[in-house]
């Protein structure tokens, strides 16, 4: 697939307007030290451009401290820029942090624009590094994401439901990338009106993930969040009555979503709490909420709001 190199979110060479990231005194090997870094006769090319490459890897990662998914994004944006124009178009961490760029523009609102430039990465990458590359299934990832988040949850299915058996053979069931495509393909089964399925596989989902990450891992929280959402849809199809109460692994998905503050707006979060309070018969939620301490983890919460 062709590259544009110059409208916003595609990668290509840095235009002139670009701010340089790169200051003059920035490249680690220096007059004073040059002859302790380079031994005689080693190619000193070599040194400097790996040099700039862990300059420009430290500025990527520093991204991530960006007081906004926008700023993050722009971050990258000339970190990219720069690395694709030093590094070469199809160098390896290039082609990853457009990657990330691209991720940036969708938590930031922009799927669309997401969609676009992950289109044009993942090709690079598939034809470059790959088509089973880590790095390349990852993009594919990325993309579903984008593409489910962007109003187009059955085409995000698809694609996950392509990409799943890939995963599962490069890196084993238990590995993040692959209950994270499960993750998202739940949610995005919801989103295409299958709710019944979709909690189904989320509540079977949240106790491996327990099992195969680390304590508090993101997709913990992720998946508890989509599953959160469903349960007052689920219940209602299933004809479960209220006085049913709710299972340890509902519960303390909703208990979770209350305490991130999962919501659009206040009316949401309060339907949120006035749903938890009718399915658990516990009253006064939002004021033992309040009073949580932030320190406590989903199910010690659980256990003190609903007690």
């Amino acid at each position: 697939m062709s590259v544009p190199a110059e409208p916003f979110g595609a990668f290509g060479p840095a235009h002139v307007a670009a701010a340089r990231l790169i200051p003059a005194d920035a490249v680690p090997v220096t007059d004073e030290n040059a002859e302790n870094a380079a031994p005689a006769g080693a190619d000193t090319g070599a040194t400097e451009d790996g040099g700039v490459r862990a300059l420009l890897l430290r500025l990527r990662a520093a991204a991530a401290e960006a007081p906004s998914d926008e700023v993050a994004g722009q971050v990258l944006e000339l970190v990219a820029r720069e690395m694709t124009s030093l590094l070469g178009r199809y160098d390896r961490e290039a082609l990853i942090t457009w990657r990330e760029r691209a991720c940036r523009q969708d938590a930031a609102g922009n799927p669309g624009a997401a969609v676009h430039l992950l289109g044009q990465v993942v090709a690079e990458m598939a034809q470059h590094l790959g088509p089973t590359d880590p790095e390349t299934l990852v993009t594919h990832l990325e993309l579903a994401t984008a593409i489910g988040n962007n109003g187009d949850p059955r085409a995000a299915v698809q694609r996950f439901q392509e990409l799943l058996p890939a995963l599962t053979a490069a890196h084993g069931a238990q590995d993040a990338r692959v209950l994270t495509v499960q993750v998202r393909m739940a949610a995005n089964l919801a989103r295409a009106g299958e709710v019944f399925p979709a909690a189904q596989q989320l509540q079977t989902l949240i106790p491996w993930i327990q099992q195969s990450l680390p304590t508090g891992h993101p997709l913990l929280g992720e998946a508890r969040c989509a599953l959160a959402r469903l349960v007052p849809t689920f219940r209602r199809l299933t004809g479960t009555p209220d006085s049913a109460g709710l299972g340890p692994v509902e519960a303390v998905a909703m208990v979770h979503r209350l305490l991130v503050w999962d919501f659009g707006s206040d009316a949401e979060a309060k339907a949120c709490v006035k749903d938890l309070s009718k399915f658990t018969g516990k009253r006064s939620i939002a004021d033992r909420l309040a009073s949580i301490p932030d320190d406590l983890s989903p199910e010690q919460a659980a256990g003190l709001l609903l007690a």
